[in-house]
């Protein structure tokens, strides 16, 4: 496993199956075989237009896409996937940060892009090139593909992650999920997110399998797609599972062929895992990760899952759990941060030592910055976020658990939480809710609600009703923007 590349994982399943699908979307299959010979196609393009080691990518999940990412890989360059929806100032920072001084993107794209003063690469265009010949094959720790994390601390970090970082973490994840070839994933995560692109994208290929793409997340639009495309497997983010489980239940369609649905992101409150496996009749399984982690960390097995937990560590992946103040190992079922190594660990921050040296020891653990315990049997329970966690009188409250007591009121649609500055405290909880359509409730009845649910000192202060919250590209509130 420790030498294989991205490039291997692909090269590896074209070799077994050219002709098998790899790509399936509503116009048309790319056939294993069809997405080597384009992306090399791309990779002769990009050699032609820039020098630069960093390629950057505006495409929606599509086939496009990842004809393109690997095309990058081909050239022997570095993937630099963006995020559709950041504004130019945004892009700016990142193309500057990166030292990308190109584009590939689908025609249609260039205007949008122009303003950017970057070179924009038509994609079409790039698909007319003679095949690349000789291959710039990458070693396993070359860096595969740059991604910039959401700034929730400030400017956007570049994301390293090495070829071995990838390749590895997507054997583990074809592993855990048991993927065979006869599998299908429907990839409707945005493609510049890190659980798109190992657990939809390289995942299955590394399986020799299938993934069918969807450019845009719409529950209607997943529900048509996975019925008639016939995908068996589900990886999206909790929010997404709510909406397509609401579409189900008002517009069913067959869904007779799934066989795994696993949840990441975010946290997965109990109701909408208990509504989805009542609606679609399997289990829906939490996993945990993040992008520096390349990304997944842990996952419940189908035949191991533990309600309330984020499973166990996947193979050859090690966590512990440590007191972020004294940072002495922790016992089990006590708080703590939760410390990752492993062969799925970035190999640090593009352009920043300082805030690399923060992240990762000297001895390779990565301080995920996410508080957590370990239960006896060795599973990984999430109580929050360390940089979230609001100290009411010196007592510590991760918003998850008051948001997931707010979101079991039968009125409550949505719900994030913050800490709020208060004199007499240091901080004092408040929740921001929507509540469901046609549903009503007072800020009282939620108070009481929650006193019935958590401790005294967790209870939110006040309520706030909206008619939406902040959410990032995967639909996950965005707790900093509520305060």
């Amino acid at each position: 496993m420790s030498d294989l590349t991205v490039i291997d994982l692909l090269e590896r399943a074209a070799q077994k199956t050219p002709d098998a699908p790899v790509v399936v979307a509503p116009d048309g299959t790319l056939k294993y075989s069809d997405l080597q010979n384009s992306a090399k196609r791309v990779a002769a393009g990009i050699l032609k237009q820039t020098s630069k080691p960093v390629v950057a990518l505006f495409f929606p999940m599509s086939p496009e896409f990842v004809v393109a990412y690997f095309g990058v890989l081909y050239a022997g360059r570095e993937a630099l996937p963006l995020n559709l929806l950041l504004p130019p100032e945004d892009l700016k920072y990142i193309l500057n940060d990166s030292g990308a001084d190109m584009i590939v993107a689908p025609a249609a794209f260039a205007p949008k892009l122009a303003p950017l003063g970057v070179k924009i690469c038509a994609y079409e265009d790039l698909l007319k090139e003679e095949a690349l010949a000789t291959l710039h094959k990458p070693g396993p720790d070359d860096i595969c593909t740059l991604l910039y994390t959401s700034g929730t601390t400030g400017k956007p970090k570049g994301v390293m992650l090495t070829h071995h970082n990838l390749a590895s973490n997507a054997q583990s994840a074809v592993e855990s999920m048991k993927l065979e070839s006869s599998h299908r994933l429907l990839a409707c995560l945005p493609s510049f997110h890190t659980f798109a692109i190992t657990g939809t994208m390289l995942a299955p290929i590394a399986a020799g399998a299938s993934l069918a793409t969807m450019p845009k997340f719409d529950p209607e639009g997943v529900v048509t797609t996975v019925s008639k495309l016939k995908c068996n497997t589900l990886l999206m983010v909790p929010s997404m599972y709510r909406l397509v489980t609401r579409m189900q239940e008002r517009r069913p369609q067959d869904m007779s062929h799934l066989r795994l649905a696993i949840a990441g992101g975010e946290a997965l409150p109990p109701e909408v895992r208990d509504q989805f496996e009542k609606t679609f009749g399997i289990p829906l399984l939490e996993g945990y990760g993040q992008t520096e982690s390349g990304p997944v960390i842990a996952f419940n097995f189908p035949w191991a899952n533990r309600h309330g937990t984020v499973g166990k560590p996947i193979a050859d992946v090690n966590v512990r759990i440590v007191d972020p103040e004294s940072l002495k190992d922790m016992p089990a079922q006590n708080t703590g941060e939760i410390w990752v190594k492993g062969p799925n660990v970035m190999k640090g921050y593009h352009n920043k030592p300082e805030e690399t040296a923060k992240a990762l020891t000297s001895d390779g653990w990565l301080r995920t910055g996410d508080m957590g315990e370990l239960t006896p049997e060795g599973y990984i329970r999430i109580t929050g976020r360390l940089r979230e966690m609001i100290k009411v009188a010196g007592e510590m409250v991760f918003p998850a658990e008051v948001e997931h007591a707010l979101l079991t009121h039968p009125a409550v649609f949505e719900a994030g939480v913050a800490g709020i500055k208060d004199d007499r405290k240091g901080e004092i909880v408040k929740a921001f809710v929507v509540l469901k359509p046609g549903e009503s409730a007072t800020e009282e009845q939620l108070l009481q609600h929650c006193r019935g649910a958590l401790a005294a000192y967790k209870v939110p202060r006040t309520v706030e009703f909206r008619t939406e919250l902040p959410k990032g590209p995967t639909g996950k509130v965005m707790r900093r923007l509520l305060k």
